[in-house]
């Protein structure tokens, strides 16, 4: 490799600085590239010569050392990268496929499919950096899920056409580029656009530093494909998050009502002399009882099993149908305990079971592939589901998301999604 390829190949890298992460590195190296197995002691001797310099700038010299050396091909690269952002684009909003033309799809027709589609057969991304283009995206490659009967979904990967300038409090500002997952899921019959936060991106333009700008300018590019890509938003979602947070709670709530009994007697004492030395208003919507009541019920919630006790750690609903006018209840910071130990929970659940329509839910679900931190929200008028890329909480196994487990996420939300 010349000198000018190599500082090119090494300049191109470095624009993925936000996901060239050592051990995420490694991992994808051993387990799916299954070349380079010298990427630790080539590491640690780049490492040894740079000690201030970032991690990322370290697996980027490295890498380019192993396409000097016949280790790996850029090739390889590109899989690497598409492998890297499967298991970090985690920020998705839904959509509903509309169209039925595309529910069974052999192999031959989804060769067509895609070459109408413009899609490239092969995984092409550092030589689609600065490549001249009218549009704002580049395909760069597609996954495929199929089994015997066709196609399940496909995922596209789609980079900026120009890189962006992203802001670091301590490092200033820093050119990268900005990739975005669509997956049509066949399956599923979902659209799904997966992206990274956009929270520290510097570029004035809003369709690139915004997330609704970035959702609605990803939408236009793949509706110009033909034939085209029907879909909808998921109009229903603040429904869906109300029957979810039934789903996981109602039984709890029962448990819970159900040791309240015992102490009834107490309760009514307590209330009676409350009520005797302080003399209430009877207008208020909420009598002594139930303040009471709701009081002792937030407490045994912090006194059961992570079993009974719930895996909804966080909500935000509003106490009106009208959304001009309401009162917003929001519980989080829980310290990642249920929201059955709030007090709030408990006082305003009346509300909740009367509107039926939750805005955001907080959970950690047990999943096939291990638990995760879940947000879920009504945003830009769909579903979003956004996977924390830190477990490390008790109650959880302290992996990171992957693509298995976003799939796992989406399983379990499926059942809720009419």
């Amino acid at each position: 490799m010349n000198e000018v390829k190599h500082d090119n190949l090494l300049k191109n890298l470095s624009l993925f600085h936000q996901y060239l992460k050592k051990y995420i590195v490694q991992e994808k190296l051993e387990k799916y590239i299954k070349k380079f197995p010298t990427f630790s002691e080539v590491y640690a001797s780049y490492r040894s010569d740079s000690v201030k310099d970032d991690t990322s700038i370290i697996v980027t010299k490295t890498l380019v050392h192993g396409v000097e050396e016949g280790l790996i091909t850029e090739y390889d690269l590109d899989e690497l990268l598409f492998l890297i952002f499967e298991d970090s684009l985690f920020n998705s909003h839904l959509y509903k496929l509309t169209s039925s033309s595309f529910d069974y799809i052999n192999s031959d027709f989804a060769k067509s499919l895609f070459k109408s589609w413009r899609i490239p057969t092969e995984h092409r991304i550092l030589n689609n950096i600065n490549k001249e283009i009218s549009k704002d995206f580049v395909i760069c490659g597609y996954r495929v899920e199929d089994n015997l009967e066709g196609l399940e979904s496909v995922r596209l990967l789609l980079l900026d056409s120009t890189p962006l300038e992203f802001y670091y409090k301590n490092e200033g500002n820093k050119d990268a580029i900005f990739p975005t997952i669509v997956e049509i899921d066949f399956r599923r019959k979902l659209l799904h656009i997966r992206l990274k936060d956009v929270d520290n991106i510097a570029d004035a333009n809003e369709k690139r530093s915004t997330m609704s700008g970035r959702i609605a300018n990803t939408l236009n590019f793949i509706s110009s494909f033909n034939p085209k890509i029907q879909f909808e938003e998921i109009k229903n979602f603040k429904s869906s998050l109300y029957h979810l947070e039934e789903h996981l709670l109602s039984q709890k709530r029962d448990l819970a009502y159900s040791k309240l009994e015992d102490f009834n007697k107490e309760i009514d004492i307590f209330t009676d002399k409350v009520s005797k030395k302080f003399n209430p208003p009877s207008s208020n919507e909420i009598t002594p009882k139930e303040y009471i009541s709701t009081g002792v019920l937030s407490i045994i919630a912090t006194t059961l099993s992570g079993n009974d006790i719930g895996d909804v750690v966080g909500i935000r609903f509003r106490d009106t149908q009208n959304e001009k006018k309401y009162a917003e209840i929001t519980i989080k910071d829980t310290g990642n305990m249920c929201i059955s130990t709030s007090n709030l929970y408990w006082l305003n659940l009346s509300v909740l079971q009367s509107t039926k329509s939750v805005e955001f839910l907080k959970i950690i679900p047990q999943l096939d592939n291990g638990s995760a931190i879940v947000n879920l929200e009504f945003s830009l008028e769909t579903a979003n589901v956004k996977l924390h890329q830190r477990t490390h909480l008790e109650g959880t196994d302290g992996i990171r998301p992957s693509q298995e487990k976003y799939d796992d996420v989406i399983n379990y939300l499926m059942q809720f999604i009419k």
